[in-house]
């Protein structure tokens, strides 16, 4: 990605207009009668920029690569595909699905133990939690978050969303501004084949003096340099 890609993402005015966005498309949907079209939209809208405003937050702490981010976001509106079946007659119309529950993320988690697709099980994840939030801000019929130890749907209003949004959008503005942390913990990155060399040793951080959140966009280059030099 270019330098405007990277400016873009560095840019104080992402976080600001992707909470503007959440927060608009949530309050529309909240206020539109219920119909599987425009409630979709104005609903997977609000998802998509709550879970990209989210991932911005987590990038400032964690060095992973694209994929994960991609993955993330994929899953921050892709579980509601779950809801399908019950447009279709198919189960409790009055309950969000058990797959929209803690269960799911454990059997995600657990996937992501082996050593392929980490980095896409965990944005996988990561995605699947910030959606499950944003449901339980949305009141009932809640999320059964506990299924199947625990029934009962975890709901809450509108305020716990703005919290969350002000959150992830004051979190993300303080670091960048603030240039801190200095390091961020380096995960899912593939090692550099045997005999290539490399000036920076394989570590669990990377430098602060490194765009702190590039690798949402281009962490994968290292990966990508790699291949060639392997090919070649």
């Amino acid at each position: 990605m270019g330098l405007r890609g990277r400016d873009l993402i560095r840019s104080r005015t992402v976080p600001v207009l992707l909470a503007a966005a959440a927060l608009a498309f949530d309050a529309a949907d909240r206020r539109v009668p219920f119909s599987i079209l425009a409630s979709g939209v104005l609903d997977e809208v609000a998802h998509l920029a709550t879970g990209a405003l989210g991932l911005l937050a987590l990038s400032c702490f964690i060095d992973v690569p694209r994929r994960f981010y991609v993955a993330a976001l994929l899953a921050s509106v892709a579980i509601d595909l779950d809801h399908i079946p019950q447009y279709l007659g198919v189960g409790n119309p009055y309950q969000r699905p058990v797959t929209h529950s803690l269960a799911t993320v454990a059997v995600v988690v657990v996937a992501a133990a082996s050593r392929r697709h980490r980095a896409v099980l965990a944005g996988t994840a990561a995605g699947l939690l910030i959606h499950f939030a944003r449901d339980i801000a949305e009141g009932p019929p809640g999320v059964r978050v506990l299924w199947p130890f625990q029934d009962t749907a975890w709901t809450a209003g509108a305020r716990w969303f703005w919290i969350m949004i002000i959150v992830f959008t004051a979190v993300r503005l303080a670091l960048v501004i603030l240039g801190i942390p200095r390091t961020r913990i380096r995960l899912f990155q593939e090692p550099f084949p045997a005999g290539l060399p490399s000036s920076t040793p394989t570590a669990r951080a990377t430098s602060g003096n490194r765009d702190p959140d590039i690798e949402m966009a281009g962490s994968d280059s290292g990966e990508r340099q790699a291949g060639l030099a392997q090919d070649g």
